[in-house]
């Protein structure tokens, strides 16, 4: 990437494109609101347009029409959490304004369901920081959001992932109780609005990243816990037919903060993050290539 950056965004294209937005840079360690986009045919990047405001724990969501959906976050006016939320038209590259949501939020996540709408789960509640279990829908025909059912834990800084299924899978985070880390993992039914507890991920982790794989099933990489503050290498992979997690490769750096991008190669590109030896955000990048696309 053209500048290091940590609490960003990585949204893949229609076009197969990768979209980083925002974060937390080396300078000052000062929000952003400057983008760039990826392009992996040529394995170059270039500058887009900026946000309005800087935004930093937001979430990005590639939206039906090939929109990009960009929810809240946090910036240094608004250390709290914004509702705020705009939209990026790669056909045009230009942003425009979109339904704020129900709460302020940053650090919470932002999943695209079946449906076309876009299910945003947990926060930091921006009056006395308290986790909140509530979640609300954005619908993109109306720009409006509704609440719905809330989840078994407050969570921040966790991941939510669509599944094939199409129930949504909540893993890890943090919480009042867990501060450093939590393991256990939940799945939304978005017909039913309801949560269930699913198995628990082999290590407790928060700020990582959880990607959908062309198998169906959902890799998590790196984050950090009590153990490993400046960030964890082990990766793992979850099986939605069993139920269960098992180990993966670990990358070659540790990472937390990171993002994790399916690219239409099957492989998954991870994009900055920090560490022990990068704490004001690294400009590396990885990928990972599961065991479908080796050759042997």
């Amino acid at each position: 990437m053209s500048s290091p950056r940590f609490m960003h965004t990585a949204t893949l294209l229609s076009l197969g494109q990768v979209l980083v937005i925002g974060g937390i840079g080396e300078e000052n360690k000062n929000d952003m609101s400057s983008c760039e986009v990826y392009d992996p045919s040529s394995d170059m990047w270039a500058p887009v347009p900026s946000m309005s405001p800087s935004r930093a724990a937001h979430t990005a969501t590639l939206l039906s029409s090939g929109k990009v959906l960009v929810t809240g976050g946090a910036s240094e006016e608004n250390k709290s959490g914004m509702s705020s939320c705009e939209l990026y038209d790669p056909l045009s590259d230009t942003w425009t304004s979109a339904g704020s949501m129900l709460s302020r939020r940053h650090m919470h996540t932002a999943t695209l369901l079946s449906s076309g709408k876009v299910l945003v789960t947990g926060n930091i509640k921006e009056i006395d920081n308290a986790v909140l279990v509530s979640c609300e829908v954005y619908d993109p025909s109306s720009d409006m959001w509704a609440p719905v059912g809330s989840m078994s834990s407050g969570r921040f800084m966790h991941t939510a992932t669509l599944l094939s299924s199409g129930k949504v899978l909540v893993t890890g985070g943090a919480s009042e109780e867990n501060e450093n880390g939590m393991s256990s993992c939940e799945l939304y039914n978005p017909e039913l609005q309801t949560w269930t507890l699913t198995g628990s991920m082999l290590w407790r982790r928060h700020m990582h990243t959880a990607t959908l794989l062309s198998s169906g099933k959902v890799l998590v990489i790196g984050g950090k816990n009590t153990e490993n503050p400046h960030g964890l290498s082990s990766c793992e992979v979850y099986d939605p037919s069993s139920d269960m997690w098992a180990p993966a490769p670990s990358m070659s750096s540790s990472r937390a903060a990171h993002t994790a991008t399916l690219l239409s190669s099957g492989k998954v590109l991870v994009t900055g993050g920090f560490n022990k030896e990068n704490k004001n955000g690294m400009s590396s990048c990885e990928l990972y290539v599961p065991p479908s696309n080796m050759n042997f």
